[in-house]
């Protein structure tokens, strides 16, 4: 899947990334991921590369769905399962047509650990997209890559921002692998991860209008500001704008067999009443 650049392009002034790199470096060391072995980036980029670099990873394979290097869709990607002892994905799902399926196939190439950030679903932010503050569908994404790509699938129709929570995460891995336990952690949080230039594209908001009002980095700053607050405690961070959940695999369900290299119910050694 490709994610469009965007963010990315748009960017003259570099972003702030110390928050998250903070939560990244946490949950990785959490899961006790050895940062020698290969991390494959689905949807990944210059930005995904340059700090999974900076957090110490040394392998570091980028994908996307229409690379020059590795191709690969992240609703179905074309390796056979257990590829790679890590997959990562930022800011990838929310441009799929089923966020769910991405999830799961995530989680059937991994190894090990599966990382993802993506919006955070709360009544917080349900209010601000309520009072216009954030918009339910990505037009900026689109409008900045010339009204021609950068929606669902890199096209011109601008995506659905899914947002996640726990619950959400664990519905999805447990219907798309119901023979397998997965660890889940899930980690809601305030990231303004923004620069002043993607401030004053977001239009069809208030966000624009407030950042034109203010000074783009004024705003930028009073973001930054603002979220070591709402992040300093447990109740305020969990309403944030961001999520990022780490899956770990597990074993087999307690009530399934493998025969024959296929995974199947546990067999009663009596009958069935």
């Amino acid at each position: 899947m490709r994610v469009p650049d965007a963010e990315r392009q748009v960017a003259q002034v570099a972003k702030d990334r110390a928050c998250i790199l903070a939560v990244i470096r946490r949950h990785i060391d959490a899961c006790e991921v050895d940062k020698s072995q290969p991390v494959l980036v689905v949807g990944g980029g210059q930005d995904d590369l340059e700090m999974l670099s900076i957090c110490g990873f040394e392998n570091i394979v980028l994908s996307n769905l229409d690379a020059d290097g590795m191709a690969l869709d992240a609703e179905n990607i074309a390796l056979p399962d257990d590829s790679y002892p890590v997959i990562f994905a930022h800011a990838v799902l929310h441009h799929c047509r089923s966020p769910q399926k991405a999830v799961g196939e995530m989680t059937r190439v991994c190894q090990k650990h599966a990382f993802f950030l993506e919006p955070n679903d709360s009544w917080a932010i349900r209010a601000l997209v309520r009072l216009g503050f954030s918009f339910p569908y990505e037009l900026a994404a689109v409008a900045a890559n010339g009204y021609t790509r950068g929606g669902v699938r890199n096209g011109p129709i601008p995506n659905f921002i899914y947002r996640w929570t726990e619950r959400e995460v664990m519905k999805s891995i447990s219907a798309y692998h119901p023979e397998r336990e997965f660890t889940v952690r899930a980690y809601p949080y305030w990231d303004f991860y923004v620069n002043e230039s993607e401030l004053l594209a977001r239009k069809e908001s208030r966000v624009a209008l407030l950042a034109e009002r203010l000074g783009p980095g004024n705003l930028v700053s009073l973001l930054h500001f603002i979220q070591i607050f709402l992040n300093a405690l447990p109740l305020s961070r969990s309403q944030g704008n961001k999520f990022f959940c780490s899956i770990s695999k597990q074993g087999l369900q307690p009530w399934i067999d493998m025969r024959d290299g296929n995974c199947q119910l546990k067999r009663k050694t009596d009958p069935f009443p």
